[in-house]
């Protein structure tokens, strides 16, 4: 019988609030990023099977569920400050990093600006657009979505019944659901300030900047599939694998295979990870 996984949580003190995170595992670090709009606890399919391997840091980015919520709104470079704290307060030199969507956008800048401090680079869906594509992308995808414009300055997601979210997302859980609308209650407005940030961000003049090896896993249903092959080409190093059968992130839809093939990658050499993902 395998050992139970020994979990404590951490609070990393910041001028703009704590940034919490939970430490579980054993081994070489592994830190992973979640989308705007979550929490690290959307993880929980997977991490245990990864702490078998790699000591895990799972972040709760500022803003969302256990992290305090900043007193201004955040750029992408300002959450990859605020990880890189968490770095620091973590005595973490150099990791390999899960991230999906906005996670996986402050794990491609970390790379570029701190090659020395990042392994690899497992990535759950990463929008890999200009600043007109992410607008674009915002004003069509994303923004349409707002329909509360009682509650803040701004329009913001609406919270809504189990019956209500069901009956537009038939891939929906009752647990997403709930989990998702407890972390609205606190963040949609941040939510909302996060979106506008990262759609203004142009990922395209830092991917050819990054040193660390890459595999990106897109669900074959995923919205930001519009951009995998601009990310393939434009992010050094990488290599691109859709899911089939995956409407959405893979580490939810798809655990088993998202574990697997991540942690084949994750553990062979640089050059035998590129064979392997090549199918040479």
């Amino acid at each position: 019988m395998a050992a139970a996984l020994t979990r404590t949580e951490h609070y990393v003190p910041r001028k703009d609030g704590r940034v919490y995170y939970v430490k579980v595992g054993q081994g070489e670090p592994l830190l992973l990023l979640h989308p705007a709009g979550r929490s690290g606890w959307h993880w929980r399919k997977v991490i245990d099977q990864f702490a078998r391997h790699y000591t895990c840091h799972n972040v709760d980015l500022p803003g969302y569920d256990h992290s305090d919520i900043p007193p201004r709104q955040y750029s992408i470079e300002d959450y990859l400050q605020a990880i890189m704290d968490v770095l620091d307060s973590a005595g973490i030199s150099q990791t390999s990093i899960l991230g999906s969507h906005t996670g996986s956008m402050i794990a491609v800048l970390m790379s570029a600006t701190y090659p020395d401090r990042v392994r690899k680079m497992v990535l759950d869906g990463v929008p890999y657009w200009n600043r007109e594509g992410g607008q674009t992308y915002f004003e069509k995808l994303v923004s349409p979505g707002y329909t509360d414009t009682t509650s803040y300055d701004r329009p913001v997601p609406p919270m809504t019944t189990w019956e209500e979210a069901s009956a537009s997302n038939p891939h929906l859980t009752r647990e997403l659901w709930q989990k998702g609308e407890e972390i609205k209650q606190k963040s949609r407005y941040w939510s909302r300030l996060t979106f506008e940030a990262i759609s203004g961000y142009d990922m395209t003049k830092i991917g050819p900047n990054v040193k660390a090896p890459s595999l990106i896993l897109n669900g074959d249903g995923e919205r930001i599939r519009f951009s995998e092959k601009e990310a393939e080409k434009g992010i050094a190093g990488t290599t691109l694998k859709v899911i089939e059968g995956s409407p959405g992130p893979v580490h939810e839809h798809k655990p088993e295979e998202f574990t697997r093939l991540a942690l084949d990658f994750l553990s062979r050499t640089t050059a035998d990870s590129r064979k392997a993902m090549d199918g040479t």
